[in-house]
């Protein structure tokens, strides 16, 4: 690896990485934290259901004893009176039906007969069974019945002594004044007496209970998660508070916060969609949200640059590398390879995909370069070599390796060249580029070379043992007379062994570098 290369994988690991890692942290960080504000929003929300049943639950409680507390008293203030329909028993009547908000009260007596609190009489009373269970000696009680399609609550104690029962005190209450105690209609609630039975219910129509639902079959068709089935029941039985999750059977999932009602016996349970839970959790941290979704696009954003810069000083980088590379494999006159560039580039192609094709390397002198150099001056060969470092880039392949090696030496490594038929032709073409090139613009010159051309792998299996070769060539071809290409396999052993006797290394002439 090279000195770039461990400069830039550094500056990856300094700046890039650690990055990349806080910007993942932070991204866990405000998912973490959007999850416990979420679950802090559904406490919330379950606690306000809760609170909700308690609300409930203290107004039945408050009901239901004040109730029994008013009827008794009026029982007893007229079981002291001879005649419990006199004006002033209706008097009494009328006086606790202004002031508590009452439906109608009556005053039964044993027989049947009855008078409310306008002083209406009724030979008998006709009314429901609930009604009528609530007359008798027995102890005070209420029942909610259904009275002209509203809940009406009825509170009776008896007119009695140890010695007479003399009729009964019925109060009459609202009982869908409770509604009012609700904070939103995505509540319901039902109110579950002492033996199972569902007395009341209001709120959502998505709520699980109807009046007279059996709390223990209606249990029966649900599906508990964080609860058993019996534990349930007996809170409720036990006057014990609580919070479930259950499926009522038919695909809706409900949370049901149950109360007790003092000592009645009897429970309030509210019951809310998860959905509805759901849209309070949403709303609530509606502006959390929108918060953390502000902060991801961001960090979204600085990563997306912080990407974006590193491609551009990655690409830059890249593309100054490369120049530095070819600055360095460039010999600067003529613009083509380096020596040793050239050699290198050579050398990769014969010992990988060039192994098992047929290349030509042909070495290539120009005649008589000092002569130039001393006749027409060093600047005008510089311009020599030059030009045909312009030209020779254009004539040839970019795949095939066009280099200097030396002052006036230069070599073309053709590659891949199919038959006898392409090389000929290719080695023409490298023996007629001279026929027409000149240089200068005033002062027309048209310098000619000898080029010696070896083929691969006939004439050498390497790039030493083709560069011999086709040095050898080139000393063959100087010899005829300059000016031509020579092929290795043309030469005679004498050839080759003058071409090895006058192979010395050349002088590089520094003025043409």
């Amino acid at each position: 690896m090279g000195k770039s290369d461990k400069n830039k994988n550094t500056l990856t690991a300094q700046w890039v990485i650690p990055t990349l890692v806080l910007m993942v942290f932070l991204i866990v960080t405000l998912i973490d934290y959007n999850k416990t504000m979420k679950e802090n929003s559904k406490d919330r929300a379950l606690e306000r259901v809760s609170r909700q049943a308690v609300s409930v639950a203290g107004y039945y409680k408050g009901l239901h004893e004040g109730s029994i507390n008013v009827v008794d008293a009026i029982a007893d203030y007229l079981m002291g009176q001879k005649d419990i329909f006199s004006k002033e028993s209706v008097n009494i009547l009328k006086h606790v039906d202004d002031h508590c908000g009452l439906i109608d009260a009556y005053i039964v007596k044993s027989n049947g007969n009855a008078v409310d609190s306008f002083g209406n009489s009724y030979v008998t009373i006709d009314s429901s069974e609930e009604f009528k269970s609530l007359l008798g000696p027995k102890d005070s009680d209420a029942a909610i019945i259904d009275s002209k399609n509203r809940p009406v609550l009825m509170v009776s104690a008896p007119i009695r002594n140890e010695d007479e029962w003399r009729g009964n005190v019925i109060l009459v209450y609202k009982a869908d004044r409770i509604a009012k105690q609700m904070d939103t209609t995505a509540y319901s609630y039902a109110l579950i007496y002492e033996n199972g039975i569902v007395g009341e219910t209001y709120g959502a129509e998505s709520g699980l209970f109807v009046v007279g639902d059996n709390i223990r079959k209606k249990v029966d068709e649900m599906t508990f998660d964080d609860a058993n089935k019996s534990a349930f029941l007996q809170n409720l039985e036990s006057g014990r508070s609580g919070t479930v999750h259950v499926n009522n059977g038919k695909g809706i999932s409900c949370y049901m916060c149950y109360q007790p009602i003092g000592k009645t016996g009897a429970s309030i349970v509210v019951t809310v969609q998860d959905k509805q839970i759901t849209r309070s959790i949403n709303e609530e941290n509606e502006d959390t949200r929108q918060m953390i979704m502000k902060i991801v696009v961001s960090i979204g954003i600085f990563i997306a640059l912080i990407i974006v810069i590193y491609i551009i000083n990655r690409v830059a980088f890249t593309k100054e590398s490369m120049e530095l590379q070819n600055k360095a494999e460039t010999d600067l006159l003529t613009e083509l390879l380096n020596k040793i560039s050239t050699e290198n580039k050579i050398k990769e192609y014969l010992a990988g995909e060039g192994s098992d094709k047929t290349s030509m390397m042909c070495v290539l002198d120009i005649d008589n370069f000092k002569k130039i150099n001393d006749t027409m001056g060093h600047a005008f060969g510089d311009e020599v070599l030059a030009t045909l470092g312009k030209r020779i880039r254009t004539e040839f392949r970019v795949t095939d390796i066009i280099g200097r090696t030396g002052g006036d030496e230069f070599i073309i490594f053709l590659k891949d060249l199919k038959d006898d038929a392409v090389i000929e032709r290719e080695a023409g073409r490298v023996a007629g580029f001279f026929k027409d090139f000149t240089v200068g613009t005033y002062t027309k010159y048209s310098p000619t070379a000898s080029i010696g051309a070896a083929i691969f792998p006939r004439d050498g299996s390497d790039y030493e043992s083709m560069y011999k070769a086709a040095d050898t060539a080139l000393y063959k071809a100087k010899k005829r007379g300059k000016n031509q290409l020579a092929f290795f396999s043309e030469t005679t052993e004498e050839d080759k062994l003058a071409a090895e006797n006058a192979s010395k290394p050349k002088p590089i002439d520094s003025d043409n570098e």
